[in-house]
């Protein structure tokens, strides 16, 4: 019993540093430069990318593509468009699958242009 409600308490602790998580900010530090700097070849989001394409045109593709834990991002799946019918981001924060509608549907208000 006393395990139980230890997990619990974890469980309810982790719940509540989530969402705290700040996407504009991890969308700042993460894809916009120096990291995902487009005109250096040692930038990690364009290797990443890369790697990504690769994989998408050369070894996966299908009917549907479901992203678990999507986060406020989806360049990783971004080539995937090109091989796959239908796309399913999912993210367990509310916070980050409303920046991802944002930007998907236009709607303004988007901490990070995608194009």
């Amino acid at each position: 019993m006393m395990e139980e409600k230890g997990k619990e308490n974890g469980i309810a602790a982790m719940a509540a540093c989530y969402q705290k998580f700040d996407p504009a900010a991890y969308l700042q530090y993460n894809y916009t430069p120096p990291r995902a700097d487009f005109a250096r070849k040692d930038s990690i989001v364009p290797w990443k990318l890369a790697c990504l394409h690769r994989a998408f045109t050369e070894d996966v593709s299908g009917e549907l593509l479901v992203d678990i834990g999507s986060g406020p991002t989806f360049y990783q799946v971004m080539s995937g468009c090109e091989v796959f019918n239908k796309l399913i981001l999912t993210d367990f924060l509310e916070i980050n699958r409303r920046e991802l509608r944002r930007w998907l549907q236009d709607e303004g208000g988007c901490s990070l242009d995608w194009t």
